[in-house]
């Protein structure tokens, strides 16, 4: 569940900082468009290697990133994402597939999904949110890089 009475929309706006620079237009755009999916522990969210559908912000709850190191080991824990932030903005940008398998790791997640088309519309409107999605991606990439070689 979002905080008390709070709206989507300001849920947006005020505790997920990767859209804390949108307009109250374009953050209320995304919650119009946005599908709340609740998950249970050990749920998976989204595999590895899928198309990413969309945007997906986590409202309460946790999920786990699971990358797999080597093709024969098994797939190791990279990071776990809390209330307010965000995963697959990385397929959506490079038009790639998941590159992480997630897992949802509390009972009664909550996952805003924001369809691709509403989160592609948005990059296209605002050029300092696309720059900020892009430097985030490239964060991501280098510890995903620097993650890999102590996994073994």
């Amino acid at each position: 569940m979002i905080p008390g009475s709070m709206t989507v929309t300001e849920f947006l706006k005020t505790l997920v900082p990767f859209l804390s620079g949108l307009s109250e237009e374009q953050a209320h755009a995304l919650a119009v468009a946005a599908q709340q999916i609740s998950f249970t522990k050990g749920q998976t969210v989204l595999f590895k290697g899928v198309t990413v559908d969309g945007l997906h912000i986590v409202a309460s709850g946790k999920v786990s990133v699971y990358v797999r190191p080597e093709k024969s080991k098994p797939p190791v824990m990279v990071a776990q994402l809390g209330p307010g932030e965000i995963f697959g903005e990385t397929s959506i940008l490079e038009m790639g597939t998941a590159g992480a398998t997630i897992k949802a790791a509390e009972d009664d997640t909550l996952i805003f999904l924001i369809p691709q088309d509403a989160f592609r519309g948005i990059l296209d409107q605002n050029a300092e949110f696309r720059e900020r999605a892009l430097a985030l991606i490239e964060a991501r990439k280098k510890n995903s890089a620097q993650a890999k070689p102590s996994a073994r």
